[in-house]
């Protein structure tokens, strides 16, 4: 199977989202509760510095052996595709999360769903799903074709 060098920083870049955000959010989500602890700002950090790092060492490392690619015509349009996608993810649950507020103040309700430091669990768990399908529309329509 020969690989494009899109593809293969597409592969990276999924592989180290799901590997770091995937270890940190398996960590958060059962320690959500009514009166959770605060979140210290390190926490939310390192996995960040992390993934920025790791991203950087994998690219360059893919750039080095992939000098002569250039992008075309199909890569723009399966990035823009990918970023169309990955926005109408984001944005439905962006509106899921509003209708939630809104459903708490109406009924009086109290989801675990919104205190703060779940509303911040959750919002970073649909950035991640979204650069999740991000990279798996790229890879789809590497393979498939446009």
């Amino acid at each position: 199977m020969d690989l494009s060098y899109k593809e293969k920083g597409s592969i990276a870049s999924l592989g180290v989202t799901l590997l770091i955000f995937g270890w940190y959010l398996y960590g958060a989500f059962p320690n959500l509760s009514s009166n959770p602890k605060p979140l210290g700002f390190g926490g939310i950090i390192i996995p960040i510095v992390l993934v920025i790092i790791s991203e950087g060492i994998i690219q360059s490392f893919l750039a080095l052996k992939n000098k002569s690619q250039l992008e075309d015509e199909r890569d723009k349009l399966i990035e823009r595709i990918s970023y169309r996608n990955s926005y109408g993810f984001l944005s439905a649950c962006i509106w899921f999360l509003m209708v939630q507020i809104l459903l708490d103040t109406w009924f009086d309700v109290h989801l675990m769903l919104l205190t703060p430091y779940s509303m911040f669990h959750f919002l970073l768990l649909f950035f991640v799903l979204s650069e999740v399908i991000r990279f798996g529309t790229q890879l789809y329509y590497y393979r498939t074709g446009v």
